[in-house]
Protein backbone atom coordinates (compact mmCIF):
# COMPACT_ATOMS: atom_id res chain seq x y z
CA UNK A 1 0.00 0.00 0.00
CA UNK A 2 1.19 3.61 -0.84
CA UNK A 3 1.64 6.20 1.90
CA UNK A 4 -1.77 7.35 3.40
CA UNK A 5 -3.16 10.64 2.09
CA UNK A 6 -3.47 13.51 3.58
CA UNK A 7 -6.11 16.11 4.23
CA UNK A 8 -5.59 19.80 5.08
CA UNK A 9 -8.81 21.22 6.08
CA UNK A 10 -9.91 24.93 7.69
CA UNK A 11 -11.88 28.13 7.00
CA UNK A 12 -11.38 30.27 4.14
CA UNK A 13 -8.32 32.38 4.61
CA UNK A 14 -7.58 30.17 7.83
CA UNK A 15 -4.08 29.52 6.30
CA UNK A 16 -4.67 25.87 4.10
CA UNK A 17 -3.13 27.65 1.26
CA UNK A 18 -0.48 28.26 2.73
CA UNK A 19 0.19 24.61 4.32
CA UNK A 20 -1.06 23.68 0.60
CA UNK A 21 1.61 25.24 -0.91
CA UNK A 22 4.42 23.76 1.09
CA UNK A 23 3.42 20.05 -0.25
CA UNK A 24 2.98 21.27 -3.41
CA UNK A 25 6.86 22.47 -3.27
CA UNK A 26 8.09 18.85 -2.53
CA UNK A 27 8.52 16.06 -4.82
CA UNK A 28 6.96 13.39 -2.69
CA UNK A 29 3.80 14.74 -3.08
CA UNK A 30 1.04 15.40 -5.15
CA UNK A 31 -1.57 18.44 -3.60
CA UNK A 32 -4.23 19.21 -5.10
CA UNK A 33 -5.85 22.63 -4.19
CA UNK A 34 -9.69 23.28 -3.73
CA UNK A 35 -10.27 19.74 -4.94
CA UNK A 36 -14.39 20.59 -3.69
CA UNK A 37 -14.88 24.14 -5.53
CA UNK A 38 -18.15 24.37 -7.31
CA UNK A 39 -16.38 25.86 -10.58
CA UNK A 40 -13.26 23.60 -10.40
CA UNK A 41 -12.70 23.19 -13.95
CA UNK A 42 -13.06 26.61 -14.89
CA UNK A 43 -11.14 27.77 -12.23
CA UNK A 44 -8.20 25.12 -13.74
CA UNK A 45 -8.17 26.69 -16.88
CA UNK A 46 -8.93 30.27 -16.11
CA UNK A 47 -7.83 31.62 -13.11
CA UNK A 48 -4.64 32.73 -11.67
CA UNK A 49 -3.56 32.71 -8.07
CA UNK A 50 -5.03 35.78 -5.68
CA UNK A 51 -2.12 38.96 -5.31
CA UNK A 52 -2.37 38.15 -1.29
CA UNK A 53 -1.31 33.99 -1.71
CA UNK A 54 2.33 35.42 -1.90
CA UNK A 55 4.61 32.84 -3.45
CA UNK A 56 2.14 30.82 -5.41
CA UNK A 57 2.41 30.42 -9.16
CA UNK A 58 -0.24 28.05 -10.09
CA UNK A 59 -3.42 26.45 -8.16
CA UNK A 60 -3.82 23.86 -10.53
CA UNK A 61 -0.31 21.95 -11.52
CA UNK A 62 -1.56 18.39 -10.22
CA UNK A 63 -5.66 18.98 -12.08
CA UNK A 64 -3.23 19.93 -15.47
CA UNK A 65 -1.03 16.49 -14.89
CA UNK A 66 -4.23 14.90 -14.42
CA UNK A 67 -6.94 16.25 -16.04
CA UNK A 68 -8.87 12.83 -15.71
CA UNK A 69 -10.01 14.57 -12.33
CA UNK A 70 -13.21 15.87 -13.90
CA UNK A 71 -14.64 12.52 -14.40
CA UNK A 72 -15.61 12.30 -10.99
CA UNK A 73 -16.04 15.82 -10.27
CA UNK A 74 -19.59 17.00 -9.42
CA UNK A 75 -20.15 20.76 -8.52
CA UNK A 76 -22.77 19.61 -5.67
CA UNK A 77 -19.96 18.26 -3.75
CA UNK A 78 -19.47 22.18 -2.63
CA UNK A 79 -22.53 22.85 -0.59
CA UNK A 80 -24.57 18.93 -0.92
CA UNK A 81 -23.86 17.11 2.39
CA UNK A 82 -21.85 20.09 4.48
CA UNK A 83 -22.44 18.31 7.16
CA UNK A 84 -21.48 14.31 7.89
CA UNK A 85 -21.47 11.71 10.46
CA UNK A 86 -19.21 8.67 10.65
CA UNK A 87 -22.00 6.80 9.24
CA UNK A 88 -23.21 8.96 6.38
CA UNK A 89 -23.39 7.71 3.03
CA UNK A 90 -21.69 10.02 0.00
CA UNK A 91 -20.55 7.28 -2.20
CA UNK A 92 -20.03 9.81 -5.47
CA UNK A 93 -17.64 12.31 -2.89
CA UNK A 94 -15.61 8.95 -1.60
CA UNK A 95 -15.03 7.68 -5.41
CA UNK A 96 -13.79 10.90 -6.23
CA UNK A 97 -11.72 11.49 -3.11
CA UNK A 98 -10.20 7.65 -4.25
CA UNK A 99 -9.81 9.09 -7.78
CA UNK A 100 -7.72 11.77 -6.80
CA UNK A 101 -5.72 9.37 -4.42
CA UNK A 102 -5.27 7.20 -7.18
CA UNK A 103 -4.11 9.85 -9.41
CA UNK A 104 -1.52 10.50 -7.25
CA UNK A 105 0.21 7.68 -8.44
CA UNK A 106 4.01 7.64 -6.75
CA UNK A 107 3.59 10.47 -4.68
CA UNK A 108 1.40 11.07 -0.93
CA UNK A 109 -1.50 12.50 -2.23
CA UNK A 110 -2.46 15.86 -0.13
CA UNK A 111 -6.06 17.17 -0.79
CA UNK A 112 -6.04 21.12 0.66
CA UNK A 113 -9.97 21.57 2.06
CA UNK A 114 -12.00 24.57 2.57
CA UNK A 115 -15.31 22.38 2.25
CA UNK A 116 -14.54 19.70 4.71
CA UNK A 117 -14.82 21.21 8.19
CA UNK A 118 -18.00 19.50 8.96
CA UNK A 119 -17.46 16.22 7.30
CA UNK A 120 -14.13 15.78 9.61
CA UNK A 121 -15.93 12.34 11.41
CA UNK A 122 -17.04 11.08 7.90
CA UNK A 123 -13.20 11.43 6.15
CA UNK A 124 -12.08 10.09 9.20
CA UNK A 125 -14.24 6.93 8.77
CA UNK A 126 -13.95 6.46 5.54
CA UNK A 127 -10.02 7.04 5.53
CA UNK A 128 -8.80 5.92 8.89
CA UNK A 129 -5.30 6.09 7.79
CA UNK A 130 -5.34 9.57 6.74
CA UNK A 131 -3.50 12.21 8.48
CA UNK A 132 -5.70 15.41 8.47
CA UNK A 133 -4.30 18.73 9.57
CA UNK A 134 -6.37 21.39 10.67
CA UNK A 135 -5.55 25.43 10.84
CA UNK A 136 -7.42 27.73 12.19
CA UNK A 137 -7.38 31.69 12.58
CA UNK A 138 -7.84 34.04 15.32
CA UNK A 139 -11.50 35.25 14.46
CA UNK A 140 -11.07 38.70 13.86
CA UNK A 141 -8.15 38.57 11.33
CA UNK A 142 -10.17 35.92 9.34
CA UNK A 143 -13.13 37.91 9.52
CA UNK A 144 -11.94 40.86 7.96
CA UNK A 145 -9.63 39.16 5.69
CA UNK A 146 -12.82 37.26 4.59
CA UNK A 147 -14.91 40.30 3.82
CA UNK A 148 -12.30 43.05 2.98
CA UNK A 149 -12.73 42.56 -0.81
CA UNK A 150 -16.65 44.06 -0.32
CA UNK A 151 -17.88 47.28 -0.28
CA UNK A 152 -17.88 48.85 3.31
CA UNK A 153 -21.59 49.33 2.76
CA UNK A 154 -21.92 45.74 2.70
CA UNK A 155 -19.57 43.75 4.64
CA UNK A 156 -22.07 43.02 7.99
CA UNK A 157 -24.78 42.41 5.45
CA UNK A 158 -25.29 39.21 6.61
CA UNK A 159 -26.93 38.12 3.10
CA UNK A 160 -24.16 40.16 0.87
CA UNK A 161 -22.58 37.78 -0.94
CA UNK A 162 -19.13 37.35 -0.83
CA UNK A 163 -15.98 35.39 -2.45
CA UNK A 164 -16.35 32.72 0.82
CA UNK A 165 -19.78 31.80 1.00
CA UNK A 166 -20.58 32.75 3.95
CA UNK A 167 -24.47 33.61 3.15
CA UNK A 168 -24.67 30.27 0.90
CA UNK A 169 -23.42 28.02 4.32
CA UNK A 170 -25.52 29.48 6.72
CA UNK A 171 -28.16 28.58 4.18
CA UNK A 172 -27.59 25.10 3.58
CA UNK A 173 -26.85 24.70 7.48
CA UNK A 174 -29.50 26.16 8.72
CA UNK A 175 -32.06 23.47 8.62
CA UNK A 176 -29.69 21.30 11.25
CA UNK A 177 -28.93 24.85 13.10
CA UNK A 178 -31.54 26.89 13.10
CA UNK A 179 -29.60 29.59 14.29
CA UNK A 180 -27.88 30.55 11.18
CA UNK A 181 -31.37 32.25 10.66
CA UNK A 182 -30.06 35.66 9.03
CA UNK A 183 -33.39 37.14 11.66
CA UNK A 184 -31.38 35.86 14.49
CA UNK A 185 -28.67 39.08 14.26
CA UNK A 186 -28.41 41.51 11.75
CA UNK A 187 -24.36 41.65 11.89
CA UNK A 188 -22.59 38.65 9.12
CA UNK A 189 -20.04 38.43 11.94
CA UNK A 190 -22.44 36.15 14.04
CA UNK A 191 -22.48 33.78 11.35
CA UNK A 192 -19.05 33.99 11.00
CA UNK A 193 -18.34 33.20 14.25
CA UNK A 194 -20.67 30.31 14.63
CA UNK A 195 -18.60 28.56 11.86
CA UNK A 196 -15.19 29.65 12.65
CA UNK A 197 -16.30 28.16 16.44
CA UNK A 198 -17.86 24.68 14.94
CA UNK A 199 -14.69 24.28 12.18
CA UNK A 200 -12.33 24.37 14.77
CA UNK A 201 -14.24 22.44 17.56
CA UNK A 202 -14.61 19.67 14.80
CA UNK A 203 -10.68 19.62 13.74
CA UNK A 204 -9.62 19.48 18.03
CA UNK A 205 -11.31 16.33 17.88
CA UNK A 206 -10.78 14.78 14.35
CA UNK A 207 -8.03 16.24 13.57
CA UNK A 208 -4.18 14.46 13.93
CA UNK A 209 -2.52 17.85 13.86
CA UNK A 210 -4.31 21.70 14.64
CA UNK A 211 -2.16 24.35 13.74
CA UNK A 212 -2.55 28.53 14.27
CA UNK A 213 -1.91 30.67 11.40
CA UNK A 214 -0.18 33.09 14.15
CA UNK A 215 1.11 30.97 16.73
CA UNK A 216 2.63 28.45 14.81
CA UNK A 217 3.32 30.52 11.14
CA UNK A 218 3.04 34.20 11.40
CA UNK A 219 4.83 34.40 15.01
CA UNK A 220 7.32 31.60 14.73
CA UNK A 221 8.21 28.46 12.98
CA UNK A 222 6.82 25.89 15.32
CA UNK A 223 4.68 24.31 11.98
CA UNK A 224 8.14 22.93 10.74
CA UNK A 225 8.76 20.79 13.82
CA UNK A 226 5.22 19.33 14.03
CA UNK A 227 4.52 18.80 10.56
CA UNK A 228 8.27 16.71 10.48
CA UNK A 229 6.12 14.97 13.70
CA UNK A 230 2.79 13.84 12.11
CA UNK A 231 4.32 13.94 8.41
CA UNK A 232 7.84 13.37 8.35
CA UNK A 233 10.70 14.80 6.52
CA UNK A 234 12.66 17.49 8.71
CA UNK A 235 11.71 20.68 10.02
CA UNK A 236 14.87 21.97 7.76
CA UNK A 237 12.88 20.64 4.79
CA UNK A 238 9.87 22.49 5.72
CA UNK A 239 11.32 25.86 6.65
CA UNK A 240 13.19 25.85 3.05
CA UNK A 241 10.01 25.08 1.33
CA UNK A 242 8.01 27.81 3.17
CA UNK A 243 10.46 30.43 1.49
CA UNK A 244 10.65 33.72 2.71
CA UNK A 245 7.90 34.35 4.89
CA UNK A 246 5.10 36.89 4.47
CA UNK A 247 3.32 38.35 7.65
CA UNK A 248 0.19 40.58 6.46
CA UNK A 249 -0.83 43.39 8.18
CA UNK A 250 -2.74 43.50 11.11
CA UNK A 251 -6.31 44.65 10.35
CA UNK A 252 -7.55 48.00 11.55
CA UNK A 253 -10.60 48.39 14.27
CA UNK A 254 -11.80 50.84 15.71
CA UNK A 255 -12.73 50.48 19.66
CA UNK A 256 -16.60 50.38 18.58
CA UNK A 257 -16.22 47.85 16.17
CA UNK A 258 -13.94 45.67 18.29
CA UNK A 259 -16.33 45.99 21.22
CA UNK A 260 -19.59 45.22 19.07
CA UNK A 261 -17.68 42.09 17.86
CA UNK A 262 -16.84 40.96 21.05
CA UNK A 263 -20.15 40.98 22.24
CA UNK A 264 -21.25 38.75 19.40
CA UNK A 265 -18.34 36.48 20.26
CA UNK A 266 -19.35 35.95 23.75
CA UNK A 267 -23.45 35.71 22.89
CA UNK A 268 -22.20 33.11 20.40
CA UNK A 269 -19.58 31.29 22.95
CA UNK A 270 -23.13 31.32 25.30
CA UNK A 271 -24.78 29.62 22.74
CA UNK A 272 -22.97 26.52 21.82
CA UNK A 273 -22.51 25.72 25.51
CA UNK A 274 -26.39 25.79 25.67
CA UNK A 275 -26.71 24.01 22.61
CA UNK A 276 -24.41 21.52 23.72
CA UNK A 277 -21.60 21.79 21.13
CA UNK A 278 -19.03 23.45 22.37
CA UNK A 279 -18.31 20.16 24.77
CA UNK A 280 -19.86 17.54 22.31
CA UNK A 281 -19.22 18.63 18.75
CA UNK A 282 -17.04 16.31 16.75
CA UNK A 283 -17.73 13.77 19.82
CA UNK A 284 -21.27 12.77 19.44
CA UNK A 285 -23.35 12.65 16.59
CA UNK A 286 -25.80 15.75 16.21
CA UNK A 287 -28.81 13.92 16.84
CA UNK A 288 -27.10 12.71 20.40
CA UNK A 289 -26.15 16.47 21.21
CA UNK A 290 -29.87 17.41 20.42
CA UNK A 291 -31.31 14.87 22.31
CA UNK A 292 -29.12 15.36 25.63
CA UNK A 293 -29.27 19.42 25.14
CA UNK A 294 -33.18 19.19 24.23
CA UNK A 295 -34.26 22.01 25.91
CA UNK A 296 -32.50 24.02 23.73
CA UNK A 297 -33.23 22.60 20.97
CA UNK A 298 -36.87 22.54 21.29
CA UNK A 299 -36.57 25.88 21.05
CA UNK A 300 -35.21 26.32 18.15
CA UNK A 301 -37.56 27.02 14.51
CA UNK A 302 -36.28 27.42 11.20
CA UNK A 303 -38.44 30.26 8.88
CA UNK A 304 -39.14 28.76 6.46
CA UNK A 305 -40.36 31.62 4.55
CA UNK A 306 -36.99 33.46 5.40
CA UNK A 307 -34.77 30.08 4.24
CA UNK A 308 -36.31 29.92 0.86
CA UNK A 309 -35.66 33.83 0.39
CA UNK A 310 -32.28 33.61 1.07
CA UNK A 311 -32.24 30.20 -0.86
CA UNK A 312 -33.22 31.57 -3.68
CA UNK A 313 -30.53 34.15 -3.59
CA UNK A 314 -27.72 31.99 -3.23
CA UNK A 315 -29.15 29.81 -6.15
CA UNK A 316 -29.05 33.66 -8.19
CA UNK A 317 -25.76 34.30 -6.73
CA UNK A 318 -24.03 31.06 -8.03
CA UNK A 319 -25.81 31.53 -11.53
CA UNK A 320 -24.14 34.46 -11.33
CA UNK A 321 -20.96 33.50 -10.55
CA UNK A 322 -21.24 30.49 -13.55
CA UNK A 323 -22.41 33.54 -15.67
CA UNK A 324 -19.89 35.51 -15.09
CA UNK A 325 -16.68 32.90 -15.84
CA UNK A 326 -18.67 32.13 -18.75
CA UNK A 327 -17.55 35.98 -20.14
CA UNK A 328 -14.41 35.35 -18.63
CA UNK A 329 -13.78 32.63 -21.29
CA UNK A 330 -15.65 33.86 -24.17
CA UNK A 331 -13.67 37.13 -23.68
CA UNK A 332 -10.06 35.64 -23.80
CA UNK A 333 -11.32 33.33 -26.46
CA UNK A 334 -12.25 36.62 -28.59
CA UNK A 335 -8.81 38.18 -27.61
CA UNK A 336 -6.80 35.07 -28.64
CA UNK A 337 -8.45 35.00 -31.94
CA UNK A 338 -8.12 38.47 -32.48
CA UNK A 339 -4.24 38.14 -31.98
CA UNK A 340 -3.92 35.52 -34.22
CA UNK A 341 -5.90 37.59 -36.66
CA UNK A 342 -3.25 40.07 -35.69
CA UNK A 343 -0.55 38.03 -36.55
CA UNK A 344 -1.48 36.40 -39.46
CA UNK A 345 -1.81 40.30 -40.99
CA UNK A 346 1.94 41.29 -39.91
Amino acid sequence: MGKPPIFITGRFRAGTSFLWQLFDRLPDFCAWYEPLHPQLPSHVKYIKPKADHVGIKDYWRSYSLHPEYVDGFNSDFAHNGLWLESDSQYPELKQYIDGLIELSGGQQAVLQFNRVDFRLKWLRANYPDAIIIHIKRKPMQLWYSQRKHLPESERNNPSAPDAYELMQWSVALSSRFPFLAKRNHPHAFYRSYILHKLSDLMGAQCADLCLSLEQDVFESDKFAAKLEKHVGLTSDVWLKAQGQKHVPPLMGMDVNEMSKLTKIMAGVDALLSQSGLKPHCGQLTLEQIKSEFSEFWDSQSLDVEWQNEEMLHAMAVQQTELTNLMAIKNDLAEQLQQLKHSQHNN
